[in-house]
């Protein structure tokens, strides 16, 4: 419990360290900033904008929720597979958290951004693109490996034993995992940051950072840069495509397989 308040806290100093920074060259946190900057529908666009306070709660409060109450299941009698199903509420719980606090205390929809429709075909591409691109980025980061670096895979081998034969915890997983993480970090989060600054690359970094900061208890530098380069290209997709759907698909099957893989191979990872 202590580990994760003070991580959370440490977290929280960081990221307002960070954004603080930038006020005196303009490019963050104005409040004079013009969403019709953005490339909204005029009526997305027309929306009044939340003060910056408002949507920094928002988001400080949807990435350390979970990872607070994931940490107290510890302290539950349950054995790890139980564990790992029921944290997947935690998630569902947030997204809904988000859209209430979006509707009730921002006063915008949560997805500002109006979803850009694609054709089967031109759907199909981006999936199977983000994949790729996913592989790239599991590629990159083994790097640290090739230089001597050990990696700490305790926590994978232990998710796959737990998943090993549960096809259901398996896909509920991959589902939860897909829907909820986009929604919150590439909808929510990064469409936000997106009104409060001018840099509009700010956002897809400082929402990547994020990204990889909810995978933390991995305690692996390997997916740190993973997630954390996923982030990246993720958020760039949605703010050039704007298309949730395939973000969370290619997000599903990117778990899926790597849940799969992992249950077939854990023995031979040391």
């Amino acid at each position: 419990m202590k580990q994760t308040y003070e991580v959370s806290r440490d977290f929280v100093s960081l990221f307002y360290y960070l954004t603080s920074q930038f006020e005196p060259y303009d490019l963050i946190f104005s409040s004079n900033y013009d969403p019709n900057l953005l490339t909204m529908s005029p009526q997305s666009a027309n929306l009044k904008k939340p003060a910056n306070r408002v949507m920094l709660t928002g988001i400080a409060i949807a990435v350390i929720a979970p990872l607070a109450l994931t940490e107290l299941l510890r302290f539950v009698p349950m054995n790890y597979a139980e564990k790992l199903f029921y944290s997947r509420f935690l998630y569902w719980g947030d997204a809904l958290f988000v859209t209430i606090y979006a509707y009730r205390a921002e006063k915008l929809k949560p997805l500002i951004w109006d979803e850009k429709k694609l054709g089967a075909g031109a759907f199909v591409l981006s999936v199977f693109v983000l994949y790729l691109l996913s592989i790239g980025c599991g590629i990159l980061s083994k790097i640290p490996s090739v230089f001597g670096w050990r990696e700490n895979y305790e926590a994978v081998k232990r998710l796959a034993i737990a998943m090993k034969g549960n096809t259901f915890l398996m896909v509920f997983c991959a589902v939860t995992a897909g829907f909820t993480e986009e929604f919150i970090f590439r909808g929510y989060i990064l469409s936000r940051l997106s009104l409060m600054c001018r840099n509009q690359f700010l956002p897809i970094l400082i929402s990547a950072i994020l990204f990889s900061a909810l995978h933390y208890r991995y305690f692996s530098i390997g997916e740190f840069i993973l997630t954390f380069m996923i982030g990246l290209v993720f958020g760039i997709y949605y703010r050039e495509y704007r298309n949730i759907k395939a973000l969370m698909v290619a997000h599903f099957l990117i778990d899926f397989v790597s849940f799969e893989l992992a249950t077939h191979f854990y023995r031979f990872i040391k």
